[in-house]
């Protein structure tokens, strides 16, 4: 049975509940290939395999015409990019080929869905969403975004079919993916839609564009961040960025010789997080939007470049709402987490800065946090009411805050400290005395904070880093 971007397919419940048959058949499936092969090795043949079920290239696999390279190879043969994108999953399917696996596994794939009632791109998502959370790697900074924070992000930005996007740092393509399913829901062509990653991780780069090909679009592949991050701008503008890019990068390789290009100060050598948040901006066309993923500590940090450039980012108007997440949300760290909204408009400057506090909504689903479609609709609908009228703050969830109040603040995006609590509100003297406690640790905490800037700073200076 053959598959394609645009078929019709049962009703978002079926397809829903074959999805998660099929998700499970799979692993009970793969059980006897554990020990042979990692968890991460496994899950790009089993992605490979799945990808090939929805392509016409399938059948020549089953029937022995062909191998499972020759069969991905004829499949994106028309693409300059495919040979060496490729390379670490067909790394994967060979050794499994040697183990003498592959066959066997693609009978177990051949045997799914003989109904039709599962798209083979739902079903390739939902498998990479079980594959990212079984092998995130803790320590490394990198960790795959759950589908809760992509699909708020896709209706934040309310991408159009028209767009040209970015995802520079793109982690198998949920953000993209996302967005083309909001727009596939909604009926929209897809045919101008012009979409480009990149990320430090060429299988990352496979896998996203894998997924992409199933929904009918290829995406052009930039070279690694490696090298772009550092001279602070993408060569091209977009209408849309997205990114989750790896927190507190310490080796990001700032380079003094592109000052130029970092339009609100130079970032630390010792930390990406605002290299990466200026570099979202350069990227955007004037009146693009963007959704980056950040820690909480970024709002916060006292590190005096820093606070600097969050200042003068803020002073310019690009930061249009900072929406604090729930914990536990992501697999291998419960950091805190925010999404930040970026823009470059061409409209005078906004006289605020939204803050959302989700900290409370979702649900507890297989020991992870994860949001639901009337929390994020929540959260959307909260987002555009600001947009185009006024908002009034909301108790324990939102509130718009003037810049002048920030930069009275010392420029902090902290979305707890402005969001009214939902919790009766005590006496003067009570709340005066509460207040002023949380304004000494505050203060302590700043100036630890501030030293420990200050001590990395020093060893910098003397490893001439």
């Amino acid at each position: 049975m053959s598959y394609g971007p645009g078929e019709l397919t049962p009703s978002p419940v079926t397809v829903d509940a074959a999805v998660g048959r099929i998700n499970e058949a799979i692993w009970h499936g793969f059980d006897r290939c554990r020990g042979l092969l990692s968890v991460s090795e496994l899950g790009d043949v089993v992605l490979v395999l799945l990808y090939l079920r929805g392509r016409p290239a399938w059948q020549a696999l089953v029937s022995g015409a062909s191998d499972a390279e020759q069969a991905l190879r004829s499949d994106l043969s028309a693409d300059r990019e495919s040979p060496a994108l490729l390379r670490p999953l067909l790394d994967s399917v060979r050794k499994a080929d040697d183990m003498r696996q592959l066959a066997p596994l693609v009978e177990v794939v051949n045997r799914l869905d003989p109904d039709g009632q599962a798209p083979p791109a739902q079903v390739f998502s939902a498998v990479l969403e079980r594959v990212g959370g079984l092998t995130t790697r803790k320590g490394t900074g990198e960790f795959h975004t759950p589908r809760a924070i992509t699909e708020l992000s896709a209706g934040l930005l309310d991408p159009t079919g028209d767009d040209q996007i970015l995802d520079p740092c793109c982690k198998a393509g949920g953000f993209l993916t996302a967005i083309v399913d909001r727009l596939m829901r909604q009926g929209k062509a897809l045919d101008r839609l012009a979409v480009t990653i990149s990320d430090y991780s060429l299988r990352s780069c496979a896998l996203a564009y894998l997924q992409l090909r199933l929904r009918g679009l290829t995406p052009q592949v930039l070279p690694s961040v490696v090298d772009s991050l550092p001279t602070g701008a993408a060569d091209n503008e977009y209408d849309v960025v997205t990114a989750n890019p790896p927190f507190n990068l310490p080796n990001w390789i700032g380079d003094d010789r592109f000052r130029g290009r970092w339009w609100y100060g130079s970032p630390p050598a010792h930390n990406s997080n605002f290299a990466w948040l200026q570099y979202v901006i350069a990227s955007l066309k004037p009146g693009g939007r963007a959704a980056v993923v950040m820690p909480y500590g970024a709002g916060l940090s006292e590190n005096t470049q820093e606070r600097n450039i969050r200042a003068a980012m803020l002073d310019d108007g690009v930061v249009s709402a900072v929406i604090a997440l729930p914990g536990q949300m992501f697999a291998g760290t419960d950091i805190p987490v925010t999404l930040w909204l970026l823009q470059r408009s061409p409209t005078p400057r906004p006289a605020e800065v939204l803050f959302i506090d989700a900290n409370e909504l979702g649900s507890i689903q297989q020991r992870r946090r994860t949001l639901g479609p009337t929390d994020i609709d929540r959260i959307v609908d909260a987002y555009r009411d600001w947009r185009e009228h006024s908002l009034d703050p909301v108790a324990g969830f939102v509130a718009a805050v003037p810049i002048e109040k920030l930069r009275s603040d010392g420029y902090r995006l902290n979305p707890r400290a402005y969001i009214p609590s939902i919790n009766e509100a005590p006496d003067l003297r009570t709340r005066a005395r509460e207040v002023g406690e949380l304004t000494r640790r505050l203060d302590q905490l700043a100036e630890q904070a501030a030293h420990i800037d200050r001590t990395i700073e020093e060893h910098l200076k003397e490893l001439s880093l």
